[in-house]
């Protein structure tokens, strides 16, 4: 019995030894979990709104739409029909039916516009190609057929300014837009009640959705 008692006390010294280095013993992170990564996309340039690049309403469907990587080589060149579809280009707005094509603008290069053609990837449209267009922000958003926006968030106004009355939103109605004054945007419902919203956030982002047909 003696020589039991020493040798319990032994295996239980050890026991508390094992167990306090576990709870002292410093965390570190598990290398193989995936790390994060930033795609190209996330740079600053390419989250402000610049305005937009628009194919001209003039198009035909027999020229040629060029698009250039970034030392001005052809990175691509197509002609949109009615049933053209590309999984490299997923831009702004693309309906091919309406010949509608709109790239997110985010800024000059060069003698080149430089644009987003999908989610992860910027490439270039010469500026001096007759087929395409620049418009700021305000000017494509008075291009649109409608308007959407946020009730809760962006309520109309009979006038612009935070203050002035709200009025509720007509489910059944589409909202035009009329004009723009400073971060407002006068809009005209079905029954020609002009009314306003905010177009932009305080820092100058649009916050509508812009719809190109009924």
């Amino acid at each position: 019995m003696k020589k039991i008692l020493p040798t319990l006390t032994l295996i239980s010294l050890c026991i508390f030894s094992c167990q306090d280095k576990k709870t002292t013993e410093p965390f570190k992170p598990d290398s193989n979990k995936e790390k994060s990564v930033t795609s190209p996309a996330e740079k600053k340039d390419e989250k402000e709104d610049k305005g937009f690049i628009v194919l001209k309403n003039t198009y035909q469907q027999k020229d040629w739409i060029k698009l250039y990587n970034k030392d001005h080589s052809e990175w691509k060149s197509f002609q949109m029909n009615d049933t053209f579809n590309d999984d490299d280009l997923t831009p702004y707005m693309m309906k091919p039916e309406y010949t509608l094509l709109v790239f997110k603008f985010l800024g000059n290069e060069n003698g080149f516009y430089k644009v987003l053609v999908n989610e992860n990837t910027i490439k270039y449209i010469k500026e001096s190609d007759p087929l395409f267009l620049y418009q700021t922000t305000q000017e494509h958003i008075l291009s649109v057929f409608s308007v959407g926006f946020n009730e809760k968030e962006n309520p109309l106004r009979t006038m612009p300014d935070s203050k002035a009355p709200s009025q509720p939103l007509d489910d059944d109605s589409f909202y035009y837009p009329i004009k723009i004054t400073g971060n407002w945007l006068m809009v005209k419902d079905d029954h020609e009640q002009s009314l306003w919203i905010r177009w932009c956030d305080e820092k100058g982002h649009l916050i509508l959705e812009l719809y190109y047909d009924a």
